[in-house]
């Protein structure tokens, strides 16, 4: 299982989530795309209604937890942000890490920076991206998370393509603990709601929620 999780996480993950959860795999899959969509324009929906009360809010998400609990809504929200994005940054460090140093294993044939160094430089880099900020200069981001994303995609299904599938293949056999790991994994490919409501403030047309959730 520990190689299973080291492979591929967030979007380009899902297909191997698939994969090790068999074909309830898709009804899950089905079922956190029916989920993320609807709290998604949920949360989209409700600051729509508590825009106007906050004009210059720099944390929409808080401020939509304060107009329906007060402060206690508020440190709820700013809590569960907090935990969520802590915890999903931590997980990209680590695997962006892994990548990197796989990535000079194979391509330079050489492990002398080694993974303690891969993560340390990771995560001056991921330091360095925070710069950005929020808003408009972190959607610059998010789009360039998007391109590559679909570069890899593509390279990926060439690469399949190219290859076929393997003479000495044997489909994964499922198990409850690979079922819950791809669970795991689809709900990380689906997550990042505590972002949603900075890229609608931001947005010049935050009534398109359609738009701004895609």
């Amino acid at each position: 299982s520990s190689g299973y999780q080291r492979r591929v996480r967030g979007i380009l993950g899902v297909p191997q989530a698939l994969s090790y959860s068999g074909y309830s795999g898709i009804g899950l899959m089905l079922l956190c795309v029916v989920v993320a969509s609807y709290t998604g324009l949920t949360l989209s929906r409700n600051w729509l209604h508590v825009k106007d009360q906050y004009p210059h809010c720099s944390k929409p998400y808080q401020s939509i937890g304060y107009s329906a609990y007060g402060r206690f809504g508020e440190i709820i929200v700013q809590v569960c942000a907090t935990v969520t994005l802590v915890g999903g940054c931590c997980a990209y460090v680590l695997i962006a890490a892994q990548s990197l140093a796989n990535f000079i294993l194979t391509v330079f044939e050489s492990d002398s920076i080694g993974y303690r160094s891969c993560v340390i430089i990771m995560g001056i880099v991921f330091l360095l991206v925070l710069i950005f900020g929020a808003g408009r200069e972190s959607l610059v981001v998010a789009i360039s998370a998007t391109i590559l994303s679909l570069l890899f995609t593509l390279l990926i299904i060439f690469g399949i393509v190219q290859t076929g599938k393997p003479v000495n293949y044997q489909p994964f056999k499922i198990s409850a603990k690979s079922w819950f790991l791809s669970f795991g994994k689809f709900l990380f490919a689906f997550g990042g709601h505590s972002a949603f409501p900075n890229f609608q403030k931001e947005n010049e047309k935050p009534t398109k929620t359609f738009l701004v959730l895609s």
